[in-house]
């Protein structure tokens, strides 16, 4: 089991060292990608092909975690050598009942402003991608390279979120709840839980189980106890980071500084706070990706890690594209029985 940093930057901004972030996990051979930012697909493939690849998970719809995402469909998509070599299932959030607000005179407001404007979900976005965006495209392959229909390679599906957790898009954003299974095979399972991304819901987390270990990736999250529930005592939690003061220096004075500024103070995680999340989980190691700001020397990556350390004592890394983190099991005999205890974590840069 292994884990591949395909892009370690977070937020839409166009970074000359990071691509957007996304991770592959990788088990016997089999990749299972967990979003799609912009860049990402070219470090897919010097970690896997796409015969390997069997499924897509997206933690949310903003921009930066899917701007590759109709590459990664359409690039795998019968080219002789470099195809899926079984249907592709891509999972994400469904449309939300209501627009996220932060209360009923919030929504009313957002009503009006948008207009008529509407969410998408997983499916309306996958079918977007194959039957608008590259429509044209599809329909000049199909009739000169006799390739058959995409859909039948490339199966969308939207996470239903348990009834019992009681979410609402204004309400009740990110309850408190348990893991749910979203997927399995022979080789995975693949839960989710609702973070905490202030107004962007649903937004989740993923944790991956094999007979090697597990791996938890918070997605985009401010501090969350339900994150910690995905990530209890798993071998290697990969956890968003936010350098505040550094993001905004970035930025120009102006009421589009304060707005953002109210998004990223409530919708990410510190790296005061990450530590304690990474603690509390009872996670075997850390590492910090999806960074911001994600442009050279933007971040103090040596207060990250001084201040995480403070509060974890366990391995802390921050991630760099194209990292690898090994993970496989400790075996201890015992009689005759061999016990398979997970935790052991080797990174390959």
């Amino acid at each position: 089991m292994s884990v591949h940093t395909l892009g370690t930057g977070g937020g839409p901004i166009v970074s000359s060292s990071r691509a957007g972030t996304s991770t592959a996990v990788r088990v016997d051979g089999a990749t299972y990608l967990f979003d799609c930012g912009m860049g990402s697909i070219r470090n897919y493939r010097r970690h896997a092909g796409w015969g390997d690849l069997r499924g897509v998970f997206l933690t949310h719809h903003h921009s930066d975690h899917i701007y590759d995402l109709g590459s990664y469909l359409s690039t795998g998509w019968q080219v002789p050598g470099e195809s899926f070599s079984a249907p592709i299932n891509v999972f994400g959030p469904g449309k939300p009942e209501r627009i996220p607000a932060l209360d009923g005179d919030h929504e009313r407001a957002l009503t009006a402003q948008l207009n008529g404007r509407s969410m998408s979900s997983t499916t309306d976005i996958v079918d977007s991608l194959l039957d608008k965006v590259f429509a044209s495209d599809i329909a000049i392959r199909m009739a000169d390279e006799k390739r058959t229909e995409p859909h039948e390679w490339i199966r969308a599906h939207n996470i239903e979120i348990p009834d019992a957790a009681a979410a609402d898009a204004v309400d009740n954003r990110h309850p408190e709840m348990e893991p749910f299974v979203v997927f399995s095979d022979e080789l995975v399972t693949i839960s989710a839980i609702l973070v905490d991304h202030r107004l962007c819901f649903p937004a989740f987390g993923f944790r991956i189980d094999s007979k090697y270990g597990s791996v938890a990736i918070s997605g985009d999250t401010a501090y969350s106890t339900n994150c910690m529930k995905l990530a209890h005592n798993v071998d290697l939690l990969l956890h968003e980071v936010i350098d505040l003061p550094g993001i905004l220096s970035t930025f120009p004075d102006g009421p589009t500084r304060d707005g953002i500024e109210v998004h990223l103070r409530e919708s990410h995680t510190s790296y005061m706070d990450v530590g304690q999340v990474a603690r509390l989980s009872g996670a075997k190691s850390l590492v910090l990706h999806h960074v911001v700001p994600n442009t050279p020397g933007a971040a103090d990556l040596a207060a990250m890690l001084s201040t995480v350390r403070k509060d974890y004592d366990r391995e802390v890394m921050i991630a760099e594209d194209n990292d690898v983190y090994r993970i496989s099991p400790r075996e201890t005999a015992i009689g005759e029985a061999v016990a398979h205890n997970s935790g052991a974590v080797e990174v390959t840069v």
